[in-house]
């Protein structure tokens, strides 16, 4: 049993938790025996268990290095486990690629960070000082005397990449949804650069997006971008025919195009946008490898060669094809970004990942041995999901993320963070702990797992300075405070959501509250769009579409009453307007909007849809096909609504400017 429970701590399967009611929570041990068992390991075999707990602690001190050595950029020193009989022996370390090859003495006087006893004899962690390296990831060779270790060296600066102390105003948006001038039925990258054009000739430095990842092909009702194929590859539905120069002479298109379907419902037509969309791709793609240049045919070779790990991971029957639309969906993402440098913005498109794979696509199948056996990501009991919550996204095996020097974390951050000018992440207590769901005796079961934070919150640092791109954390919900703290030492930005930011009595917190170093918003893709919350339309929808009974509903509207009075005084306390609840929506949600602008939130973010004034909700968290989620597109072309509202928006960034 000790055995066991060492293999618990060292295997990352949590003991406890608090619960979002400050109850104590311990696990039972069959819940903590399930989850080791999820991750391939027979727990009913002691010499296994025997085995597996020396390799992850006492074998990791008969090496000189891990297999990956972090060093702080700013204080660059070099861990070394060495046996103390070796002290006075010399010391070689070589960086080949920077070209560093450097000797010491002896390893005596220096600082001792740790020690262990094995076998009667003491091995200590050494602090040995190395040159200054650059930021990023160097491989290494250290001997002394006649042993050798290889390492990895991760030089890690202190902070994320971060831009000037100003507090700056962006927009939020569903790709998809923009109103598609080509009239496709879906929102593309020359949608999006128009946008961006109009936000920044009002003085807005970003546009925060939806997650670009790769969905379903060949199943398009699939429309979750938070349940994607695979999340480090982008979804070709984006690719607008406008910005492709595939599209130019090509008298195929043309005649395509001359018979486009006629698109006006409020909902995107999944199937038949899909269907049409890979028509026109397969005209383009055959346009390019009859007609291309041998230069842009060079620049496709050189985009395959770079993103050959991403590529590799695509399950289709023609790859060639594939990565030619992964290709022109980079470089349209690249334009946009470029356009909004041009144009001014700060930080330009802040990307989105998701917290997650789906467990029948391309990320999950092409490197099923990083994740454990039948656990799924979810989140514990909490007051919008008494019984929890299981995602239905595999999990990943935190052992299993050290192979290849966190090869698959390294790859899957470079790729969210290319062509882009910051990155938020999806639930970013994912790099801490995740709540994992599993079946235990025929029943539902779950526990928290932890993860290698140390590392993964590196790559973090290193990618976002080798990327310069900022980062922000989604950390809304229960987060040990470690957690916020090492995220806020490391300068990423937190994520207050206005509607969840209230005292032990439920008041909305002044704006005051709001951290610096945070973005700030009113809602998001998870509740509905403002004059929909104003007027309870969410509440309505949900009893049409049966989600609730006459009872349910009538104790929703009660309570939602309760939260506008709150949300009344929170302005009238902020701005000294005095409005009520028969004010009309958009006058109450330019009142809220002007209070949080003056916030020392250093991004607020505001969203399109409350700009359009929409009513209906692009997504139902807990419904699947119940109702149309990610598929409500926006009234009207989001430089027209962004014209619209320049009033509030110059308003808005007067007061941030004050």
């Amino acid at each position: 049993m000790q055995s066991l429970s060492q293999l618990y701590y060292l295997h990352g399967i949590g003991y406890e938790y608090t619960k979002y009611t400050g109850e104590h929570v311990i696990f039972d041990e069959s819940t903590r025996r399930q989850a080791l068992s999820c991750c391939g390991i027979d727990t009913q075999d002691a010499d296994a268990i025997k085995q597996l707990n020396f390799a992850l602690d006492a074998g990791t001190w008969l090496n000189l290095l891990p297999h990956t050595s972090i060093i702080e950029a700013h204080h660059p020193i070099l861990k070394v486990r060495v046996d103390e009989r070796l002290l006075s022996r010399s010391c070689t370390l070589s960086v080949p690629s920077l070209d560093i090859h450097f000797t010491r003495e002896n390893l005596q006087d220096l600082a001792v960070l740790g020690d262990y006893g094995l076998n009667g004899i003491r091995y200590l962690e050494l602090a040995l000082p190395v040159p200054d390296m650059p930021i990023g990831y160097h491989d290494a060779l250290i001997t002394v005397a006649d042993q050798q270790s290889h390492s990895q060296l991760w030089i890690t600066p202190k902070e994320c990449f971060s831009i000037d102390d100003k507090k700056r105003l962006g927009l939020s948006i569903q790709l998809y949804s923009l109103c598609n001038e080509e009239g496709l039925g879906i929102g593309d990258f020359a949608d999006l650069a128009n946008l961006i054009t109009e936000a920044a000739t009002h003085n807005m430095d970003y546009v925060l997006l939806n997650p670009l990842h790769l969905l379903f092909e060949h199943s398009p009702e699939r429309a979750s971008p938070y349940s994607p194929n695979s999340r480090a590859l982008l979804n070709p539905l984006y690719i607008a025919v406008s910005l492709c120069e595939d599209a130019k002479n090509n008298s195929a298109l043309d005649k395509l195009l001359a018979d486009k379907p006629h698109n006006s419902a409020p909902y995107i037509d999944y199937t038949s946008v899909s269907d049409f969309k890979y028509q026109v791709f397969s005209l383009l793609y055959q346009h390019f490898y009859e007609f291309a240049s041998a230069q842009r045919k060079q620049q496709f070779a050189r985009f395959c060669e770079t993103h050959k790990h991403s590529l590799s991971t695509m399950l289709v029957g023609d790859r060639d094809y594939a990565s030619y639309l992964q290709w022109q969906a980079h470089l349209q993402l690249n334009i946009c970004q470029q356009a909004a440098r041009d144009s001014g913005m700060a930080i330009g498109l802040i990307n989105d990942l998701a917290v997650g794979c789906a467990g029948d696509g391309s990320e999950f199948k092409s490197q099923n041995e990083l994740f454990a056996d039948n656990a799924h990501v979810g989140a514990p009991p909490d007051p919008w999901a008494e019984h929890g919550q299981n995602w239905g996204l595999p999990a990943l095996n935190p052992q299993k993320l050290s192979k290849d020097h966190f090869a698959f974390y390294r790859s899957l951050i470079r790729a969210n963070m290319e062509d882009v000018g910051g990155l938020r992440i999806d639930h970013v207590m994912a790099i801490r702990r995740l709540w994992w769901c599993f079946e235990n005796n025929a029943k539902q079961d779950g526990c928290y797992v932890y993860y290698p934070f140390e590392q993964l919150l590196a790559v973090l640092k290193i990618e976002s300075h080798l990327n310069q791109c900022v980062v922000i954390g989604e950390d809304l919900g229960v987060v040990p405070n470690e957690v916020r703290e090492a995220l806020k030492a490391s300068a990423i930005y937190s994520n207050g959501l206005f509607y969840f930011e209230k005292d032990h009595q439920g008041d909305f917190l002044a704006a005051e509250h709001f951290a610096p170093h945070s973005l700030l918003m009113i809602a998001n893709h998870d509740v509905p769009p403002f004059k929909g919350w104003w007027v309870g339309h969410d509440i309505t929808i949900k009893q049409q579409y049966g989600l609730l009974d006459e009872d349910q509903t009538q104790a929703q509207f009660d309570a939602r009453n309760i939260e506008k009075h709150r949300m009344l005084n929170f302005i009238s306390r902020e701005s000294n307007q005095h409005l009520s609840l028969d004010t009309d929506a958009f006058i109450v949600y330019e009142a809220l909007a002007s209070s949080l602008a003056a916030a020392p939130a250093k991004l607020f973010t505001i969203q399109i849809d409350d700009l359009d004034q929409q009513i209906l909700p692009v997504n139902i968290p807990g419904t699947d096909k119940e109702y149309p989620n990610w598929r409500r597109l926006l009234s009207r072309p989001a430089a027209q609504i962004i014209k619209t509202q320049q009033t509030l928006l110059a308003n808005l960034i007067s007061i941030r400017n004050q």
